[in-house]
């Protein structure tokens, strides 16, 4: 039980964050939509796809390899490789942000973007030694079993500024300022913010940051872990780099808008995996495989809890979400259902990829995510051209489910975990019978205006969600959890029991 209390408490913090980032992230692509235009959006969405990819080569699997070595070393032992860590991340984002400076004006061009995203690229390449500092520190302090500062900094603060300096640059500087200045500020702000935690916790100052040696062994285990990283990046992001290449950035525009919306379901499997990685990572370092396999099984069953009732409202009601992002949006709107697919199966199953970095299992890992960029490559390569957009989306959903069916065969062979639990019928039993009630209203009210009809679909699908799964009763473990937050619960099953 102290594991899934461990699990319910850190995941909370997470949850609460990632929930508030992916908000405000949410509402950057709506402000940036209805004050901006389409285009200034697919912009944004390329800039981001290059700067991301900067960011995972700059981190080099580091991180990782905190969340592994930090838990299992004490003293001067424990600094020496934080330090290190930290050193190479800060010189390698440098590195790669003079490169993004020197090559802004070829990446725009060949993205179809113009001198306007020429500029976003520099402000963000100036800002990336900024973010990378940042992420590392807040993975040493999650390391630490502290998940609270990494959330705070990357999905409070840095969201939050975002939208804040682009509305406030829109109206008093204009377009260009209002989409190149908050790639600058909001990490800026997220570091000043971080860095005195940081020292706290962990000693460390600028002078041992400058001292620092590398770690062969934290280099070894976390260069494998780069290539699985930037493998993932690059496929999480190569539908929208593909349509910039093939198409125009209008059309990633468009795309971005059902991205980011099907993008919310991923966020309760990265606040859960955040904290399961270095439970699984102790549990492999004891041999316990029993452990890891419930840790995993516990996770999987919480997040398809969690993402039923919002994948539904994606699924059934496509055109009435993007109707939010302004009129011609609802061009996605088939591209939404796919990517809500995506997205459901990515939170349902994309523990399997942390459980295998974090128990040997990291050069299978960066097979999967090499083959899997490989296929999504070729297919988007064939089918946007002929489809655009919902070519796009279609690749990334067939390659998923790809790369799920791979991963279950390999979790099951190489740690014995199955590949479907059987607790996972309830929540998938309730799903059913709510999207049989959603269905229902849509089609019973569908005299409503778009926002009414999804808030009235919302708030019914999840009030009969929540009974049905309480009429089918929690598992003991979830009680037990409860029961721990909510003391005053315990007493009245005492007081109720005959």
């Amino acid at each position: 039980m102290k594991r899934d209390v461990t699990i319910a408490r850190e995941g909370s913090i997470a949850m609460a964050g990632f929930a508030f980032g992916q908000l405000f992230r949410f509402g950057y692509n709506f402000a940036a939509a209805r004050l901006l235009g389409a285009e200034a959006l697919g912009t944004y969405a390329l800039v981001v796809a290059v700067m991301q990819v900067g960011e995972v080569v700059a981190v080099g699997g580091f991180d990782a390899g905190l969340l592994r070595f930090v838990s299992q070393r004490e003293g001067e032992k424990r600094k020496s490789i934080i330090a290190s860590a930290m050193k190479r991340s800060v010189l390698a984002s440098m590195l790669a942000g003079v490169l993004v400076l020197l090559f802004s004006g070829d990446v725009a061009g060949l993205l179809h973007g113009g001198w306007l995203m020429q500029l976003a690229l520099c402000s963000a390449a100036l800002a990336l030694p900024l973010s990378v500092m940042t992420i590392m520190a807040g993975v040493t302090m999650q390391a630490h079993h502290n998940l609270l500062p990494k959330v705070l900094a990357t999905q409070v603060i840095q969201p939050v500024l975002l939208v804040l300096t682009m509305v406030a640059a829109r109206y008093a500087l204009g377009v260009s300022a209002a989409l190149a200045l908050p790639f600058l500020l909001a990490p800026l702000a997220a570091l000043v913010w971080i860095l005195p935690g940081f020292r706290q916790v962990t000693g460390i100052g600028l002078s041992d940051v400058c001292r620092a040696y590398g770690n062969r062994e934290l280099w070894q285990f976390s260069l494998p872990l780069l290539a699985v990283a930037l493998f993932s990046i690059l496929s999480h992001w190569i539908d929208v780099v593909m349509l910039g290449f093939l198409t125009d950035v209008r059309t990633v525009g468009l795309y971005q808008s059902a991205a980011r919306t099907a993008g919310l379901l991923r966020s309760v499997l990265l606040a859960f995996s955040g904290i399961a990685a270095p439970i699984i990572a102790g549990y492999h370092g004891r041999q316990e495989n029993t452990g890891i396999r419930e840790t995993y099984e516990t996770v999987n069953r919480w997040i398809v809890m969690l993402v039923m009732v919002p994948f539904l409202l994606l699924v059934l009601f496509p055109d009435e979400v993007l109707s939010v992002f302004g009129k011609g949006f609802g061009a996605g709107s088939t591209a939404l259902v796919l990517l809500a697919v995506t997205s459901l199966l990515y939170a349902s199953f994309g523990l399997g990829n942390t459980v295998l970095a974090m128990s040997g299992g990291e050069r299978l890992s960066m097979m999967n995510q090499a083959g899997a960029l490989l296929l999504q490559t070729l297919l988007h390569w064939l089918l946007i051209p002929r489809f655009g957009l919902n070519g796009a989306a279609f690749s990334t959903l067939a390659v998923m489910a790809l790369l799920t069916i791979v991963r279950m065969a390999e979790l099951r062979s190489q740690l014995g975990i199955p590949a479907l639990s059987g607790k996972l019928w309830k929540p998938l039993a309730a799903g059913i019978a709510v999207g049989a009630i959603m269905l229902a209203i849509r089609y019973g009210a569908s005299s409503l205006p778009p926002l009414m009809l999804l808030a009235v679909a919302g708030v019914a699908g999840g009030f009969v969600y929540i009974l049905l799964i309480r009429a089918l009763r929690l598992e003991r473990e979830e009680m037990e959890v409860i029961l721990n937050f909510m003391p005053f619960l315990k007493r009245q099953r005492t007081n109720a029991a005959p």
